[in-house]
């Protein structure tokens, strides 16, 4: 259990959709474990098929086999019934992970792990060196992904203004909106307490402002109010100056949970260059904006899929999400 507990430490730190955290280990041995989920921490209605929460499954699972290698060890997985299913009873499993040792050239010191954050803050104006662009680019490429990027201005501030559409488009969308809204934390004491979700701090809004957009959405309608949203959201993309996007496998669970292994090493190499990731998730999951991004970046061929529009830049450092507790997130 020390050993699983010693990983967790690094591991819990992952990525997730809102911050769900939708996992859990169950030791079995020194070098078992079974990875659970947690049915109360899906997305049923924005994530129905949970490709998104699997990928997140496997940005955890590419952390605590990190972690692993930091001991001389490496990581194993059996992925089991890979079907999410909201309404189970408790925790459920979802993959076999043993340690082995096993020597492996892992260019990422697990302390990077900890240095890994989404920064939602302004950037600092300019663009992302096209020589680490590109190293994303063979990354994705080896992985059977594709990795396209622009500095354009005009492709930029589209994209950026995508995104802010998108805030309105899901709070139109009563299913949407109750659904992000459930993950979202109106007071940074309320975050601390619940470890998990979006606090104001982590989202750059007040409390009270994102409490209104949620449940008094019709506030929104008016032109003043909307207006005012739409500044605020526009002030914290300022300075934003690259925008990347990944197309690839994405249909089945096993092509999700392998491509949130690879986003895992790209985000870690943007890390180790000073370099911020922040995901425009909605874009994605939100039919209306994935129509018009699709149509913007030409993607044509059906199984070609976007499932990850971002932007990169560097900022100031920006606040950490709060995560459950190790003990937390071991099953007995």
């Amino acid at each position: 259990m020390d050993r699983w507990r010693r990983l967790l430490d690094y591991g819990r730190w992952a990525p997730s959709p809102h911050n769900i955290q939708p996992w859990q280990l169950h030791a079995l041995s020194e070098e078992e474990a079974e990875l659970l989920y947690v049915p109360g921490r899906l997305l049923p209605d924005t994530d129905p098929s949970g490709v998104f929460t699997i990928a997140g499954l496997g940005i955890f699972v590419e952390h605590l086999a990190i972690a692993a290698r930091g001991e001389a060890l490496d990581l194993d997985v059996e992925l089991l019934d890979t079907t999410l299913d909201a309404k189970a009873a408790g925790p459920q499993p979802f993959a076999r992970l043993r340690l082995v040792e096993r020597a492996v050239d892992e260019p990422f010191g697990r302390e990077l792990l900890l240095e890994r954050r989404t920064s939602r803050l302004p950037y600092d104006g300019k663009p992302v060196p096209e020589e680490l662009l590109r190293e994303l680019e063979r990354l994705a490429s080896s992985n059977g992904h594709r990795f396209a990027f622009s500095s354009d201005p005009e492709i930029v501030d589209w994209v950026v203004g995508l995104n802010c559409d998108t805030m309105f488009y899901d709070m139109e969308d009563p299913v949407a909106r109750r659904e992000v809204g459930h993950w979202i934390r109106y007071s940074n004491a309320q975050a601390r307490r619940r470890r998990d979700g979006f606090s104001p701090e982590a989202l750059g809004f007040p409390g009270l402002l994102l409490w209104l957009f949620v449940h008094a959405r019709w506030l929104f309608e008016l032109p003043g109010p909307k207006q005012l949203v739409r500044r605020l959201y526009l002030r914290t993309m300022r300075g934003v100056r690259t925008v990347g996007w990944l197309t690839g496998p994405f249909a089945t669970p096993e092509e999700a949970f392998e491509a949130g292994r690879m986003l895992t090493r790209m985000w870690l190499t943007l890390t180790a260059n000073g370099i911020y990731l922040h995901p425009f998730g909605s874009v994605i999951t939100n039919p209306r904006a994935n129509a018009r991004m699709r149509e913007r970046i030409g993607v044509e061929d059906a199984n070609e899929i976007p499932w990850l529009l971002v932007r990169l830049g560097r900022s100031a450092e920006p606040p950490r999400s709060l995560r459950l507790e190790t003990d937390a997130l071991l099953a007995s």
